[in-house]
């Protein structure tokens, strides 16, 4: 017997008065856990925002849990959901080999699993049923096209990377590199990792900058949004000869595009992807398997320039 199965049972005794009031308000409610690898990452704040409207309206108890950035927090968090027999947990891991483990417990607990946003490695025999997303090495793809509009056939790039082992970063980075290999006089001269964090990509930025004087770097690329601080910096600096392009489209990148400090984006909404993820689970709680775009279920990614951006609102933020 399924967990849902278990519920409905447990919701017809409670019709009767068997389970007396708390049986009745609990078997009303799908069970869905969801762990998040770092809920403070701002990113994340529309996709939660989306998942908990959207949970609210399909009759859903969800539980979002932070993973503080810690893979073993990130494993407790599952641990606890598999404990308290959750209908189905949603997972946005930050390693995608080291969550593997849990997800197997999960598997052998015959509770569904679903990745949101960042994947788990499923080589190694761990269940999934799908993956809730955009194709990061379609936006590495697309960042590397946007690039070469950007600085044309040749020139000298820096690169900032997300955090180091995501499925994010990884992927990102191999559709980026295979799409320079179109360009071979792009070369990248310098990469550094700033974990998705504002602070850490601004101090990159500065350290770039510093490092290669005027007229020696053409381009500065972020994976994610968080150098839109640093393209600030160089602007007010004079560095005017650096062209940056930046990864997933918050208010801040959208007013630097629009001031012409950063030159492009790709657009990762992350709102639709707490939508979509609760709407996966219950349509798979519910039977409808086959609604259930497996094994990913891939979101657009518009690119945003200057052509482009006056009519297109900021993903999140502002």
């Amino acid at each position: 017997m399924t967990n849902v199965q278990r519920r409905v049972v447990l919701g017809g005794l409670a019709a009767t008065g068997i389970l007396g009031l708390s049986g009745r308000a609990f078997a009303a409610k799908r069970h869905i856990g969801f762990m998040i690898w770092n809920t403070s990452v701002p990113f994340y704040s529309n996709l939660i925002k989306l998942a908990k409207e959207t949970a609210a309206a399909n009759n859903v108890a969800l539980d979002i849990q932070s993973g503080n950035g810690d893979l073993s927090a990130q494993i407790s968090v599952v641990e606890q959901f598999i404990a308290q027999q959750v209908d189905l947990i949603l997972i946005a891991p930050s390693d995608p080999r080291g969550i593997v483990p849990v997800i197997r417990q999960a598997n052998a607990a015959n509770i569904p699993v679903m990745a949101v946003n960042t994947k788990a490695d499923t080589s190694t025999g761990a269940k999934v049923i799908t993956y809730i997303g955009v194709d990061d090495y379609v936006f590495g793809q697309r960042q590397g096209d946007l690039l070469a509009q950007a600085v044309g056939e040749k020139a000298k790039v820096a690169y900032i990377l997300g955090k180091l082992g995501t499925s994010a970063q990884l992927a990102r980075e191999a559709g980026l590199m295979d799409t320079l290999k179109k360009h071979p006089g792009i070369t990248i001269v310098g990469r550094q990792a700033a974990d998705w964090d504002n602070a850490k990509a601004l101090g990159i930025t500065q350290d770039f900058l510093s490092r290669y004087p005027q007229g020696t770097l053409d381009a500065i690329i972020d994976q994610g949004p968080e150098g839109v601080n640093g393209a600030v910096f160089a602007a007010r600096s004079g560095r005017t000869d650096v062209k940056f392009i930046m990864g997933d489209y918050p208010a801040d990148v959208r007013n630097a595009i629009m001031q012409g400090t950063v030159y492009g984006t790709v657009d990762q909404d992350p709102a639709p992807q707490g939508k979509f993820a609760i709407l996966d689970a219950v349509a798979w709680l519910d039977g409808k398997q086959s609604q259930v775009p497996q094994p990913n279920h891939y979101l657009p990614l518009p690119i945003i320039t200057k052509s482009n951006v006056a009519s297109m609102p900021a993903a999140w933020g502002g």
